[in-house]
């Protein structure tokens, strides 16, 4: 019962902000994500192929497993490296516009990747016997058993898988005391992006009715929680 108080509060924690983000992308697949350990291995071969195109290959044996704890944690330093040429660079010249949304973007996977991190030490914290996920597709299909996540830790990976590494052109984030801050990339600060705007506007509106709902139902729970205590 205590351990599923914790998880409750834990949950609740989680809708003190509520975060909206509107993604331009050029192609849509439309599939839901798979499986957390599919999952994981998707991302990292995401991450990795960024890397790799922006000049920073991950090194290591090619055959080597992609989705587990020691291919993020190699990802994770290679785009540490990155982050650290472009600030030295910084330090001596005025970085150019692509060379900024680079820095960003290294940002991004370096962040990313330690919260993927995060997950499998939890996982291990928690004493499970497989925490980690050197495995391939096949062999996940076959004999690996679904990764016990907890709900915190699975919207993390969904989100993160969701996202990719796209590029957000608006986001909005509001806490739970009425502070709200929206950032919007300069190309569609602009009257030509309305539809933009628009859709992002909707989108915070839904968005704010749902959450709205949630807490009304966690705080509900809360109620009737401690009256039983």
């Amino acid at each position: 019962m205590a351990d599923f108080r914790e998880r409750i509060k834990s949950f609740a924690q989680d809708l003190t902000h509520l975060e909206v983000n509107t993604i331009v992308k050029a192609n849509m697949t439309g599939r839901k994500m798979p499986m957390p350990r599919h999952a994981l291995i998707e991302i990292a071969k995401l991450y990795a192929a960024r890397l790799t195109g922006m000049g920073y290959p991950i090194p290591g044996d090619d055959k080597a497993p992609v989705g587990c704890y020691a291919a993020y944690d190699r990802i994770r330093e290679r785009a540490d490296e990155a982050v650290k040429a472009l600030l030295r660079k910084s330090e001596k010249e005025v970085l150019t516009e692509a060379e900024e949304a680079e820095l960003v973007m290294f940002y991004r996977i370096k962040t990313m990747s330690d919260q993927i991190k995060g997950v499998f030490n939890a996982l291990k914290k928690r004493k499970v016997e497989a925490w980690d996920n050197p495995y391939t597709h096949e062999e996940i299909e076959q004999q690996q058993p679904p990764m016990p996540l907890e709900p915190g830790e699975l919207v993390l990976i969904r989100k993160i898988w969701e996202m990719g590494l796209e590029q957000i052109a608006m986001q909005t984030i509001i806490q739970l005391d009425g502070d709200v801050v929206t950032r919007i990339q300069p190309r569609y600060a602009n009257e030509e992006s309305a539809i933009i705007h628009r859709i992002h506007n909707q989108s915070v509106s839904m968005s704010i009715d749902i959450w709205g709902q949630l807490i009304s139902v966690v705080k509900d729970f809360f109620q009737t929680l401690f009256k039983k205590s």
